[in-house]
């Protein structure tokens, strides 16, 4: 359900859906920024669980306006919801459908920047839209079925990315992810890319989704 649009260079709308329990159900809220390009290349950035759409330090907002300005790209944010019954890939669900709606995906391309649980989820659905190009997976979460992320094999090796930071739990699969993917080691790297890793973490989609 569309809340509200504020229509301008960059929009900024909530997706809204119900998650039915076996004991209540609750409404789940999805928070967008768009900002508008004119290339036919889309770019959706994922956080990880309870993950906002600017991110620590503001990265992810710094990240779109870097593509935005760089590559007209239009950037997608979304804001990444606790889902009571664990369900999270709901939450990218709703994000495409409401992509579908809104653009011409027959002719153009969607680029998956996610990081640890967006990581996961964004390489755990890749393979079933056509229109879904590369795929950044930034320390995906090791905690969830790794059976999930296997389906990544159906796509080009080229097409999935995986930036693992060498102090991350993630660094311990690096022979499962090569056999997926290309995968790009960040030497002193934590989980959040903290510290003087931070730049390494906002540079990388323009550098593996677009220079690559």
């Amino acid at each position: 359900m569309l809340l509200s649009i504020i229509k301008s260079s960059m929009q900024s709308l909530r997706l809204s859906y119900t998650q039915d329990g076996a004991c209540f159900n609750e409404k789940i809220d999805i928070d967008l920024s768009i900002m508008r390009g004119n290339n036919d290349e889309i770019v959706l950035i994922i956080p990880g669980v309870d993950g906002s759409l600017d991110g620590y330090l503001n990265k992810y907002r710094t990240i779109a306006e870097q593509l935005n300005s760089k590559y007209d790209a239009i950037v997608i944010r979304m804001s990444n919801p606790h889902n009571p019954m664990h369900e999270y890939n709901r939450n990218i669900f709703e994000v495409l459908k409401y992509i579908e709606e809104q653009f011409d995906m027959k002719n153009m391309k969607l680029r998956i920047v996610g990081h640890s649980l967006g990581a996961y989820m964004a390489g755990s659905v890749a393979y079933m839209f056509d229109y879904i190009d590369k795929v950044l997976m930034i320390n995906p979460v090791t905690r969830i079925d790794w059976d999930d992320m296997r389906s990544l094999i159906e796509r080009p090796k080229s097409s999935n990315i995986f930036l693992i930071g060498d102090k991350d739990a993630s660094y311990d699969l690096l022979k499962n992810y090569k056999q997926l993917g290309t995968v790009h080691v960040v030497r002193g790297a934590d989980h959040h890319f903290s510290d003087k890793s931070l730049d390494s973490f906002i540079d990388a989609p323009a550098r593996y989704l677009f220079e690559s």
